[in-house]
């Protein structure tokens, strides 16, 4: 007997599920200006937080980054129960602050810039669009090193503010995928590669390589089974950040362009493994990085779709 519109039940689960759905396909064709991005503010708060209490020794700035992120953690968390709790439609505002949270179109666009500044030989304007996308000093970076300093960052990012967002949000809820947002976001401001930080945002920089772990493994082998499993890499030869080297080597072999290798953060030097074949990475690697991230993108859309459609059938049976 056919199920009518009206009898469908639709459990929490798939409703997430299509949730998630709806939002990935506006986040892909309408993402919201920086300037009136609520991730701006908050942004702003944090780093002028920093400025104010990021002062003395090691320890104290350790106990003042694990305060102030706790503090703007609660303020953001407090003004989402409390919507959430008196909202006539939550799975409404559900929408709304993952469409705020999720970054993907962003990182799309910033590294198309970089791709044509380069194929107009502007490079210096180049190097101030990479800024968007990465925190390393790029006033040194040759055309190559730019090219290599997008596609890393491109392929890094979305672990960061996008599929990993995505993942917990269908697992646990919208609570657990914004505590995952801000944690990652306040991890960014309050990066410890640079100087200023290196011990004020030593707390969050941990958490976020715990939570992003199995994600960014998850992402590896995603590439590897859209594009061929031979590129797979799980053991990075010494990354600092072995998950992370791993879907970075997995790309490299995807690409077949090396990565890795020395960066510069506040004028100091740190050598890094090099990673995948000898090849140096071109302009036109750009575009190719562009097309597997979309590939990635389309593929949980896939599997999100898949699970939703399995969801609805065990549930009205």
């Amino acid at each position: 007997m056919p199920i009518l519109p009206e009898q469908l039940i639709i459990s929490d689960f798939s409703l997430r599920l299509i949730i998630l759905l709806v939002v990935i396909v506006i986040e892909r064709y309408f993402s919201i200006n920086d300037a009136y991005h609520p991730a701006t503010l908050f942004r702003y708060i944090a780093q002028r937080l920093a400025l104010k209490v990021n002062k003395r020794g090691a320890t104290q700035q350790a106990i003042s980054g694990i305060i102030s992120g706790l503090i703007l953690m609660s303020l953001v968390m407090g003004v989402v129960v409390v919507i959430l709790s008196v909202a006539i439609y939550p799975w409404f505002f559900d929408a709304l602050f993952l469409l705020v949270a999720l970054r993907f179109s962003s990182l799309l666009t910033s590294c198309n810039k970089v791709k044509t500044s380069l194929l107009k030989q502007r490079k210096s304007l180049a190097r101030e669009q990479l800024g968007e996308l990465c925190i390393r000093d790029t006033a040194t970076l040759s055309t190559m090193g730019i090219v290599k300093a997008a596609i890393e960052s491109v392929i890094q990012r979305p672990s960061l503010s996008y599929f990993n967002i995505i993942i917990y949000y269908a697992l646990f809820g919208i609570y657990i995928a914004l505590t995952v947002a801000l944690i990652n976001a306040l991890a960014s401001y309050w990066n410890p590669k640079k100087q200023a930080f290196r011990h004020f945002g030593r707390l969050f920089s941990d958490l976020v390589r715990t939570i992003n772990l199995p994600i960014q493994y998850l992402m590896a082998i995603n590439v590897a089974l859209l594009f061929g499993l031979r590129h797979l890499s799980l053991k990075p030869n010494g990354w600092h950040n072995p998950a992370m080297g791993a879907l970075l080597t997995t790309t490299a072999n995807t690409l077949k362009r090396q990565l890795g290798g020395a960066v510069i953060y506040d004028s100091v030097k740190i050598r890094r493994a090099k990673l995948g074949p000898n090849n140096l990475p071109d302009i036109e690697d750009l575009k190719h990085i562009v097309s597997i991230l979309t590939k990635l993108q389309l593929s949980i859309a896939t599997v999100l779709t898949f699970t939703l459609v399995t969801s609805l059938t065990l549930t009205n049976l």
